[in-house]
């Protein structure tokens, strides 16, 4: 499902990127990478979700149409 589906304070994994490499590439270097443990911070413009086990871990901003093409798994 993607990430915009999900609502405020779920969590969930990463399963997979619809965008060009060199997107999915920065996501990566953010820690946005395969199977990493996140929780919703915020929904809607931008998207912030915390990164790490616990969703303890730093916070990124996504826009909500990067936001649409990643996928993930509710944990």
């Amino acid at each position: 499902m993607p990430l915009t589906q999900l609502s405020r304070g779920q969590s969930a994994r990463l399963e997979s990127c619809t965008l060009p490499e060199f997107e999915s590439a920065e996501l990566r270097a953010m820690g946005l990478k395969p199977e990493c443990e996140f929780k919703v911070c915020k929904m809607g413009e931008p998207c912030i979700v915390s990164i790490g086990p616990g969703a303890s871990g730093c916070r990124i901003a996504l826009s909500k149409k990067l936001a649409d093409h990643v996928h993930v798994r509710p944990c």
